[in-house]
């Protein structure tokens, strides 16, 4: 994950995103999908840019963007967090024996109309939580830890350890 933000104040680097950032990325996303009104998507989208960038971003500076960088910004952390976490979270679901939503197959295609973005992001947020409970459980981190540990690395991680513990 390498993004710049350019802000009056200095750029502004995304180099990582914690499980704490991603777990508040997922609440934001289901309000996302909820919300129709231009204004409530633009706070929304602004939201998300405080989040992923924990916090470094402050209000004033988002004010200061041109709406089409708010939206530019946005569309571009939802590709990074896609590519470097949710792409792992749904190889994990797999794993371990359950399906993501927008993984399943044609026997399933009228019941993926009816789910909502609302609902695949909900499953992403139950999916995050499964993977703490490993971190905690087997691999004995502490869930200040996992909170704190940029998520891709962490998922690699889990990933391994899966993949170890199925081979033995």
């Amino acid at each position: 994950i390498d993004y710049y933000l350019e802000c009056e104040e200095g750029d502004k680097r995304l180099y990582r995103i914690t499980t704490y950032a991603y777990r508040r990325f997922i609440k934001l996303m289901e309000k996302i999908s909820r919300t129709d009104d231009e204004d409530d998507l633009l706070e929304l989208y602004a939201a998300v840019i405080q989040v992923v960038f924990n916090d470094r971003v402050e209000n004033e500076e988002i004010e200061r963007l041109d709406v089409t960088d708010i939206i530019d910004t946005f569309g571009a952390i939802v590709e990074i967090i896609d590519i470097s976490v949710n792409e792992k979270i749904r190889y994990l679901g797999t794993m371990l024996g359950g399906t993501m939503e927008e993984d399943q197959g044609s026997a399933f295609d009228e019941y993926d109309q009816e789910k909502t973005q609302e609902d695949i992001w909900r499953s992403y947020g139950d999916n995050l939580d499964a993977i703490l409970q490993i971190c905690i459980k087997s691999m004995r981190n502490s869930y200040k830890e996992c909170l704190e540990s940029d998520l891709s690395d962490l998922l690699d991680y889990v990933v391994f350890q899966v993949e170890y513990d199925r081979e033995k």
